[in-house]
This record gives structure tokens, C-alpha cells and sequence, in this order.
């Protein structure tokens, strides 16, 4: 074979080279249209499925805190009212035990004047049996 014969045959090789990388890159090209064709829009209605469960998960979590802060005024007012409860009772308590001790005192003074008054019934009783009995 000659030179020239393997100048042609490169020339050829080269030839078939450039039309392989050439059909190489017609089916890249449509495979990568018919790839892009068949997850494009699934990748598509995948992200917007995702943008909405983003916004669920920032308005869930906006209502947790807003429940969160309601859960935490809740506990705290039922704390003050069971103390202010047992604050209250005690009160009572007290107030029924000194109202109760004012009562007996007044009725103990109450009953020793009455008592005073009644001695001085008898007495008057007895004055009148002795002035009744002497006559």
C-alpha cells in the first residue's frame, strides 16, 4: 500500500470518525429531548407539589407557635386561678373561723346578761314569795 493509498484510508477513518461523533450527537440531542420530554413535567408538578407542602409546613408551624403561645396563656391563667381558688378559700376559712369566734363572744355576752337579768327576775321572785309570805 502507498502513502498516498494511507493518506486516503485516514482520510476515510477520519471521515467515519467526524460522522460517528456527529450521530452521536443527533441521538444525545434526542435523547435527551425525549428524556427531558418524559420528566420535565413531572420534576414540574413534583416542585410545585413540593412549594405547596412547604407553605402547609410554614402555616402549620405558624399555627403550632399561635397554639403553643394559646396552650402556654392557658396554663398560666389556670395557674393563677387555682392559686387565687386556694387563695380565696383560705380566706374564707379564716374569715368563718373569726366571724364564728365574733359570735360565740357576742352570744357568751348575750347570755351572761341575760342570765344577770334573769337572777335578777328570781330575785325580784323571791322578794315578792317572802313579802307574800309575811303577810
Amino acid at each position: 500500500m502507498s502513502i498516498e493509498e494511507l493518506r486516503n484510508k485516514i482520510a476515510e477513518r477520519e471521515s467515519e470518525k467526524g460522522k460517528v461523533e456527529a450521530e452521536a450527537l443527533t441521538k444525545t440531542t434526542a435523547a435527551e429531548s425525549e428524556i427531558n420530554s418524559t420528566f420535565d413535567p413531572i420534576i414540574s408538578e413534583l416542585k410545585g407539589q413540593l412549594s405547596i407542602a412547604q407553605e402547609e409546613i410554614k402555616n402549620t408551624q405558624k399555627h403550632l407557635d399561635e397554639v403553643k403561645t394559646k396552650l402556654g396563656n392557658a396554663k398560666e391563667n389556670v395557674k393563677k386561678l387555682s392559686n387565687d381558688i386556694k387563695t380565696n378559700e383560705r380566706e374564707k376559712a379564716t374569715a368563718l373561723k373569726e366571724k364564728s369566734k365574733e359570735i360565740q363572744v357576742d352570744k357568751k355576752a348575750k347570755i351572761k346578761y341575760l342570765n344577770t337579768k334573769i337572777k335578777e327576775l328570781y330575785s325580784q321572785i323571791k322578794e315578792i314569795e317572802k313579802e307574800q309570805t309575811a303577810q
